[in-house]
C-alpha cells in the first residue's frame, strides 16, 4: 500500500494577516470575473435589444421593465424597437447600483 502523504506545515498568522489573504484572493478572483465579461472598446457602444438584454441580466421582462422605468437602465427608441446600451449594462453591474 503506497501512501503518498506530504507533510504537513504549520504557519503562525494573525487574524489580520488570515483576513487579509482572503480578502487578496476574493478580490482576484472578483476582478478576473469582471475581465472577462468586461466589453472590449468596440462593443462598450453597442446597442442591445430587449431580448439581448435579458439573457446578459438574467431577469424578467418585468424587472428590466421597471428598472427602464425608474431610470436605473437609460434605453433607446430607434423606430419601434427599443435597445439598451452594452457600457450603462456593464456600468450598472460593476457598480453593483440597481437602487437607483
Amino acid at each position: 500500500m503506497n501512501l503518498n502523504l506530504n507533510p504537513l506545515h504549520f504557519y503562525q498568522t494573525t487574524p489580520e494577516e488570515l483576513t487579509s489573504n482572503i480578502l487578496k484572493g476574493v478580490d482576484h478572483k472578483l476582478q478576473g470575473f469582471v475581465d472577462r465579461f468586461r466589453p472590449s472598446k468596440n462593443e462598450e457602444e453597442e446597442l442591445l435589444t430587449i431580448e439581448e438584454t435579458l439573457v446578459i441580466l438574467k431577469c424578467s421582462n418585468q424587472t428590466l421593465w421597471n428598472w427602464r422605468k425608474e431610470g436605473i437602465l437609460p434605453s433607446y427608441r430607434l423606430g419601434n424597437r427599443v435597445y439598451l446600451k452594452r457600457s450603462d449594462i456593464f456600468s450598472k453591474l460593476t457598480k453593483q447600483d440597481f437602487n437607483g
